[in-house]
């Protein structure tokens, strides 16, 4: 009986799969096109012709530019020429002080709250039910201030019979689209979106977007190949931010975080031996976790109110911890692509590893998914 069960529930998982333009698991085409439209994000539109970085995408017409907000932060609309499926493309990092400053601004806030974006504005989201979730705030705020109008176009696809999104990003665009997926997953199922869309996330050097809760709960929310986060290996930007690990990131039940309690009961000399050992040991990490919030919390947000002056943001969570997040698809630089691309650390161009033209070296290279297809489908 309970073979029988199991193989039901694995026929409506493929009939409902069937009924989406969109298949879960990565289709190393349909990254590729995400790969060329996140390259064509990154340019002004009166420079596209000029531009020979990147094929233009092959299946996909460009749409829609959204104005320019917050730290010069802007999204591409694209939609598929012969099937329903549209693309929210978000830009990452350009060459403008405002757009790095989204990047610098790297304390942590909890994944569920509200932001004034403007006097009389506020933007509530919830990213985790997680009371312990926190997310990177310069991307957060970059979101809040994207999501009206993506919110709006999505609404207008889907009059037209559009309900399949493909939410990407390259860089910084993609540290956005990691919370821009967890915001949209999270109004669909509060009844604010039509329950009948579809996501599908391709994030393509992505950075670190949050702590190991909110890791978790994206990756429950995504499960079933709905979600992918492309690396180059040599790439830095998968690196950061800066991740930092104190006792207090622990969860409740983790004995590290009441070793205080366990060594007072230890009789003298040995609790004193072992006081000095623990704090030797978890002393420096909260410092510098202190450090890291006063300084790209703090500090940092001095600036960031230059750029949005009415901004009021939740209070810090005080973690540092951040994770990679999401199923990972390592892309393997081999002898060849070092001919061509140099790995010298004292290359003075340190995006030698971290474009869309790399990137697209190496997916070209990788055979095709099936494995990872078939996995995720039952």
């Amino acid at each position: 009986m309970k073979k029988i069960l199991m193989i039901m529930f694995s026929v409506c998982q493929l009939v409902d799969v069937a009924a989406s333009e969109l298949q879960p698991y990565f289709d190393k085409q349909e990254y590729i096109e995400m790969l060329k439209i996140n390259q064509k994000a990154h340019i002004a539109l009166d420079k596209w012709v000029g531009d020979k970085a990147v094929p233009v995408p092959d299946q996909y017409d460009f749409i829609y530019r959204s104005p320019v907000v917050a730290f010069d932060n802007i999204w591409d609309l694209w939609v598929h020429k012969n099937q329903k499926i549209a693309v929210i493309a978000v830009q990452g990092s350009i060459q403008t002080e405002a757009s790095f400053l989204a990047n610098l601004y790297a304390a942590m806030v909890p994944a569920k709250g509200e932001i004034q974006l403007q006097k009389g504005k506020s933007f509530e989201y919830n990213l985790s039910d997680n009371p312990n979730a926190a997310v990177h705030v310069g991307w957060l705020v970059a979101m809040a201030n994207l999501s009206s109008t993506i919110e709006d176009k999505i609404d207008s696809c889907y009059k037209t019979g559009i309900k399949d999104f493909i939410l990407t990003g390259h860089s910084q665009g993609a540290g956005i689209t990691f919370l821009l997926t967890s915001y949209l997953l999270n109004l669909k199922a509060h009844g604010r979106l039509p329950g009948d869309i579809q996501f599908k996330t391709y994030c393509s050097a992505g950075p670190k977007p949050g702590n190991l809760y909110y890791a978790y709960d994206y990756e429950r929310k995504t499960k079933g190949g709905w979600a992918y986060n492309v690396i180059n290996p040599v790439d830095w930007v998968p690196e950061v931010p800066f991740s930092i690990q104190t006792v207090d990131d622990f969860t409740t039940v983790n004995p590290f975080r009441h070793a205080k309690k366990m060594i007072r009961q230890q009789k003298f000399p040995k609790n004193i031996a072992l006081k000095y050992v623990y704090n030797q040991l978890s002393k420096p990490g909260k410092k510098a976790q202190k450090r890291y919030e006063k300084y790209l919390g703090n500090i940092v947000s001095k600036a960031v109110r230059k750029q949005i002056p009415d901004l009021v943001t939740p209070g810090y969570y005080h973690s540092n911890y951040y994770v990679r997040i999401g199923p990972t698809i390592v892309l393997n630089p081999d002898e060849e692509y070092f001919t061509l691309y140099s790995n010298d650390p004292n290359n003075p161009n340190v995006w030698q590893h971290h474009l869309p033209k790399q990137y697209l070296f190496l997916v070209e290279r990788l055979e095709n998914n099936v494995a990872i297809a078939v996995r995720n489908i039952f």
